[in-house]
């Protein structure tokens, strides 16, 4: 029992940890002509979450954060997001990062944003069960 304690601790610890990662994203980008869009994602679940914007990770952040990514200039169509959850869960190897793939993470949803437009996310749930809403931005 004692055990099971301390890796719950290191896990709790390492998710604040996380959680304070990579929180310098680009603000939110208005969508006026010729200008591309953004993507923002409002974590309201109960746990860290990630995004990925074509394969290009956002960083960790925590319940209550909203974090923004700009598209890549010159990109026409839909942009591909991901959202990923972290699952806190200390067999799965806690030290890898979502964009590392690391086990610990585990896919909430994947989304199609058009990349000349703002568009906004909210994720909720818990480790167990999560889903996603598009929401207005």
């Amino acid at each position: 029992m004692n055990r099971i304690l301390r890796s719950t601790g290191v896990t709790a610890a390492l998710t604040l940890f996380m959680a304070g990662t990579g929180l310098a994203v680009a603000s939110t980008a208005s969508a006026a002509e010729g200008e591309t869009g953004s993507v923002k994602v409002c974590n309201k679940g109960a746990y860290v979450a990630d995004f990925a914007v074509n394969n290009k990770f956002v960083g960790a952040f925590p319940v209550g954060q909203c974090k923004t990514a700009t598209v890549e200039p010159g990109t026409t169509g839909e942009v591909d997001v991901r959202l990923e959850k972290y699952t806190g869960f200390w067999w799965t190897g806690f030290w890898r990062t979502a964009s590392e793939g690391g086990p610990n993470w585990s896919n909430i949803s994947n989304e199609k944003a058009p990349a000349d437009q703002d568009t906004c996310y909210s994720v909720y749930g818990s480790t167990l069960k999560a889903w996603t809403a598009k929401t207005s931005c």
